[in-house]
């Protein structure tokens, strides 16, 4: 069965649908903002599945706002619930207007950045002696959290169905960390130049200070440009060491709760295993592009 192309799922993406990517797809209805994964009939590479860790990642988002709401006047976009649903998980927030950051001349971005800078000292003041996300219903809780590594170290490239929890015995002195910094994830009022709300946490939580680096300073991803330091290998090392892979399973369609259809059945791998980077940066690039576009929620 040929499966269908970006471009097919946008062109019939239902009333409600901002865009649709590789691997999720975006809505908003009414004041809400929605995004789920895509379920297997909507992947749209063949042989090749997207990560399976976008469950765990927005459990984790909507923990860290759980969480920033209760200790911090940091303005974030409101939680309304995260669920799962027939093989697919949704994330949903209260629609926030403005732009992104990047779409501000450099004059208006100094503005911004300077009350950026006291949102980010604020996170700098949150410590703890361990690594971790705090529990969605227990705010505060680290038990048992998984740490979800920031898309430039973990990718379809190197373990794209892992999520990471801290050993035990790992103490120390982490800071809260945002991990996807850039300035397409803080949304400002055009006009007063006032930061409406920092967004996409789910790279988040307490972690080495030196894992957040400050992406906001300059527009682009939240990785390294050409004649930037690139800390992927240091990032990948310190996990290694300090934390254990669990892997994260896709979530489960209904026939296969049922016993229907095997997971084994789909014949699919994770991500890109016999691939060079260069042979998928067109993949990389229509992700990470288009969902920096879609971070304040425009259809543009």
């Amino acid at each position: 069965m040929r499966l269908p192309r970006p471009d097919e799922l946008n062109e019939h993406k239902e009333p409600g649908c901002v865009a649709v990517l590789s691997d999720r797809k975006y809505f908003r209805v009414g004041n809400s903002c929605i995004k789920r994964t895509l379920r297997r009939h909507e992947w749209s590479f063949d042989h090749v599945s997207p990560p399976s860790t976008f469950s765990q990642r927005w459990k984790n988002d909507a923990a860290i706002l759980q969480y920033l709401t209760a200790h911090t006047d940091i303005p974030l976009p409101r939680l309304q619930c995260v669920f799962e649903d027939d093989g697919a998980f949704y994330h949903c927030t209260e629609f926030v207007e403005g732009v992104s950051m990047k779409e501000l001349c450099e004059a208006d971005k100094t503005v911004v950045k300077n009350e950026l800078q006291q949102h980010i000292a604020t996170l700098r003041s949150l410590r703890s002696n361990v690594p971790g996300v705090p529990s969605l219903h227990e705010a505060g809780e680290l038990a048992q959290s998984l740490l979800c590594a920031p898309e430039r170290v973990s990718n379809i490239w190197w373990k794209p169905t892992i999520c990471w929890r801290p050993r035990a015995d790992v103490k120390g002195d982490f800071v809260f960390c945002h991990n996807d910094l850039g300035q397409h994830n803080v949304i400002v009022d055009p006009a007063t130049l006032k930061i409406k709300a920092i967004i996409d946490w789910e790279f988040g939580g307490f972690w080495p200070e030196w894992f957040d680096q400050p992406f906001w300073e300059r527009p682009g991803p939240s990785g390294a440009l050409e004649g930037e330091e690139d800390d992927t290998e240091r990032c990948r090392e310190w996990l290694i060491t300090h934390c254990d892979e669990v892997v994260i399973p896709y979530v489960s369609t209904l026939h296969e709760k049922l016993g229907i259809v095997s997971r084994d059945d789909r014949g699919l791998t994770y991500g890109f295993p016999d691939a060079h980077p260069s042979d998928t940066a067109s993949v990389s690039d229509d992700v990470d592009s288009t969902d920096h576009d879609l971070g304040h929620w425009e259809d543009d």
